[in-house]
């Protein structure tokens, strides 16, 4: 007995210890950002974590830091060192770049867990620092649910979750944003169907950042729903299901003196309005209040709502797994209509149940050429001109801190030196694009390479002809190393651009991965 009270005693003193240290972390986290010159900020910075956490060893995820450099040889990083990274890694210039992440996972009993996970890095290029908090939330699970609050990673969309080009909606691309979000993560079957047939799902509320320059204080409405056909030991699986994603309420930082995207530079956000975008009603149909509404929303429906309709099929055997998925694209009514059928992301992924070789291999075509026509009437069938991801309220568009949410096929205006020919933010969104991605481990060495052909066809009326081609190769490396005693990653990375969209570049980043135990 004495044996055990001695060891809680010391579980809650390291535990003391590790908030104190904490608490002095972020202090210092605060203080450094007084430095007068970038350099002096990223070396406080990293010696700020190193005294926060050299100490800690209660962690069950090992707290660790990362360290490296990034250099390109123009204007832009290559593009497939930057895609699909979280929002860390710079758009342009070469850099400097500092991390920390630590987490924990608590089991309370057989039902029920919670966690936490926190991940912060700065980024110092020739000409600013800047601070991303990239990770950070608590996570609560009970039975099947889990709650998460704060910033997570997550990926939306029926396909390859680890070397897709990214899926069409939520790609993994920008910055995580806050979300409270309840989550099914697994395939959950009733016990009434024998496993035969499993659901999982979500169902979130976001923020949006204010740093855009057209609405603020605007949120999102997220939820997803998808479906397993077949045992999870069969041969076959079939899947389907869809996400719905919404841009709602908010203030306009832009005059919109004929109440067109408001009313009175306010969108609305009640409760009542709430339900409208969870149900994507028309606002025809509900009798829209012209005191309280836009004329936008008042023939439409409140708010910027896309998502994609998805399906898939899997083939799992003793030695390998392949998976077929398509990812069908709705915004504006043209799914519905039928009229852009044609586009969407379509898939083949094929892993080996093998740890030495090659692993992965992915295949994807994306074509969002379509957009359902040239033509756009609200009154009938031909929707049209849907200008995926672009929006005439929320003018910034499908964006989250500077970055586009969904595939990074599609580009802003800031990322290419292309011609904008539709005027919006998304100037390059009517593509075609081919990518093959490759996994392979060797002895310790871990491979991952990417390869894409993407096609800029311009916007109806301005089409580029011939269509502007971008090639893109990324290739990374990585492999555990002993350094001064502790087991280290080191990982490096090249990458080449060449084609019609920006000047040709070649770039690499190197990093190394401390454990802080």
């Amino acid at each position: 007995m004495l044996r055990k009270m001695r060891g809680i005693a010391s579980l809650h003193i390291a535990h003391t210890l590790s908030l104190s240290r904490l608490h002095r972390f972020l202090n210092s986290f605060f203080v450094f950002c007084r430095p007068k010159t970038d350099f002096m900020r990223l070396c406080a910075f990293i010696f700020v974590l190193l005294l926060a956490f050299g100490a800690q060893a209660q962690e069950k995820k090992e707290p660790s830091i990362e360290l490296g450099m990034g250099l390109t040889s123009g204007t832009y990083t290559p593009f497939w060192l930057r895609a699909n990274q979280y929002g860390a890694v710079p758009t342009k210039e070469s850099y400097a770049t500092a991390g920390v992440s630590f987490g924990d996972f608590f089991k309370v009993n057989k039902r029920t867990s919670w966690g936490y996970g926190v991940k912060a890095l700065v980024n110092l290029t020739e000409t600013k620092a800047d601070v991303l908090l990239q990770e950070a939330y608590l996570k609560g699970k009970f039975g099947i649910f889990e709650l998460q609050a704060g910033r997570k990673k997550q990926i939306q969309g029926l396909g390859d979750s680890t070397l897709s080009s990214g899926s069409y909606i939520w790609s993994g691309n920008a910055l995580p944003m806050p979300m409270i979000n309840l989550v099914v993560n697994d395939y959950w079957a009733p016990k009434f169907m024998n496993d035969f047939v499993g659901f999982k799902g979500n169902f979130a509320h976001g923020w949006f950042d204010n740093q855009r320059g057209d609405v603020s204080n605007f949120y999102l409405h997220q939820k997803s729903f998808y479906g397993r056909l077949g045992k999870p030991n069969w041969l076959f699986k079939f899947y389907g299901g869809f996400n719905h994603q919404v841009q709602w309420a908010g203030t306009l930082k832009y005059a919109d003196p004929g109440n067109f995207a408001a009313k009175n530079g306010k969108i609305a956000s009640s409760l009542k309005d709430y339900l409208y975008v969870i149900t994507g009603q028309s606002m025809n149909v509900v009798g829209s209040d012209t005191a309280t509404y836009g004329i936008n929303d008042g023939w439409n429906r409140l708010g910027n709502h896309l998502g994609s309709v998805d399906v898939g099929m899997e083939v799992d055997w003793k030695e390998a797994k392949l998976l077929f998925y398509r990812q069908s694209v709705y915004e504006d009514g043209s799914l519905f209509h039928g009229n852009n059928i044609t586009d969407g992301l379509h898939g083949i992924s094929f892993t080996r149940k093998s740890e030495q070789g090659i692993t992965k291999v992915v295949l994807e075509y994306l074509n969002t050429a379509s957009q359902g026509g040239s033509v756009f009437n609200q009154t009938d069938v031909n929707r049209g001109l849907d200008n995926y991801f672009n929006n005439a309220v929320y003018r910034e568009g499908w964006t989250y801190a500077g970055k586009g949410l969904g595939t990074p096929m599609m580009t802003l205006d800031s990322e290419t030196d292309l011609t904008n020919t539709n005027g919006t933010y998304f100037d390059n969104n009517r593509v075609e694009s081919f990518y093959v991605g490759i996994q392979a481990k060797f002895g310790e060495n871990d491979f991952t390479f990417r390869g894409s052909l993407c096609n800029s066809i311009g916007w109806f009326g301005i089409e580029n002809i011939p269509v502007k081609k971008q090639y893109s190769f990324g290739l990374q490396w990585q492999r555990p190393v002993q350094l001064m005693g502790y087991d280290a990653q080191l990982k490096a990375s090249i990458g080449a651009d060449k084609g019609l969209w920006k000047p040709d570049v070649i770039g690499g980043n190197v990093s190394l991965v401390l454990p802080l135990n």
